[in-house]
């Protein structure tokens, strides 16, 4: 099976990020994985850059908007994922560039379908 676009997940607790790296290796992708700050920062700038990310900003403070500015400026479509419906966190994602916002728990054949949509764009 050929790789499919490289995704960067963005996620704190490094066990559910392996789990989404995981779920997104089997359906063919190449997951580049970021538990903190530096990592995600090194992800943005690689080379092949991701075609697209999912950034959940749970264990994550103020200075993570800022680097969903820099995938907004890389031209890397992103979507946050959210512990909770809030309309704060909505309106602070769409702010800083993401297509959209998911809310835990994660549905994985949606999250799927949605993944394939992003990196299409």
């Amino acid at each position: 099976m050929v790789a499919k676009a490289p995704i960067l997940l963005v996620n704190s607790n490094q066990r559910n990020l392996q789990l989404l790296v995981d779920v997104l290796e089997k359906e063919g992708y190449d997951a580049i994985a970021a538990y903190d700050y530096p990592t995600f920062d090194q992800a943005i700038i690689q080379e092949p850059a991701p075609k697209g990310a999912l950034v959940d900003i749970a264990g994550f403070d103020s200075q993570i908007w800022p680097r969903c500015e820099q995938l907004r400026a890389a031209k890397i479509p992103f979507l946050v994922i959210s512990p909770r419906q809030s309309a704060a966190v909505q309106q602070a994602s769409m702010t800083h560039g993401a297509k959209g916002v998911m809310v835990k728990p994660l549905i994985i054949k949606e999250l799927i379908g949605i993944i394939q949509s992003l990196v299409e764009e």
